[in-house]
């Protein structure tokens, strides 16, 4: 309990990947939920870290189910996608292998169009999201709502800069 104190005494944007880390392995759930406000609270600068980079498949899920992150979901991708290549390199496994989990919690709908173009574009290089997780998306833009994806995907996060087509989603938050 000491050691935990401490860690959440000292927590910083470069420490906090790395104790979240340890609270799951060893079942501190009090700091995994103290560390994950700090990263809510700090998202933009935490993707850049290292320990970000060095997150679990799991572990960046579960941050990356949060509706309180405070980052946009464009920068959110990114960071995914450079969290993946650096898994890929590290575990010698294909970028769409080790993404698979994480990059089922991005909210591809609450991109724009033009920008779901660009990540498609991109998409094209790494395989990095399923084809059928793009396709989605342009369906809930061309049925002006949320169709056929899951109602967590179209849910801004508190960063989530506002777009012209999110008054068409079902954003219902819980």
């Amino acid at each position: 309990q000491l050691c935990v104190k401490f860690i959440k005494d000292t927590l910083s944007v470069e420490q906090v990947c790395e104790a979240l880390q340890a609270a799951v392995t060893y079942g501190q759930t009090d700091l995994q939920q103290h560390c994950l406000a700090f990263i809510e609270d700090h998202t933009a600068a935490v993707v850049r870290t290292r320990g970000f980079h060095e997150l679990s498949d799991s572990v960046l899920a579960w941050v990356l189910r949060s509706d309180r992150l405070a980052v946009d979901e464009l920068e959110l991708v990114q960071a995914v996608r450079e969290w993946a290549h650096v898994s890929s390199a590290v575990l010698e496994r294909p970028v769409p292998e080790v993404a698979a989990l994480p990059v089922q919690e991005l909210r591809l709908p609450l991109l724009a169009p033009n920008e779901l173009a660009t990540l498609e574009s991109h998409n094209q290089r790494d395989f990095l999201i399923p084809v059928e997780s793009i396709a989605a998306a342009w369906r809930s833009h061309a049925l002006r709502k949320g169709s056929g994806v899951p109602s967590r995907l179209c849910r801004p996060r508190r960063g989530t800069r506002p777009r012209d087509h999110h008054r068409h989603l079902d954003l219902h938050t819980k």
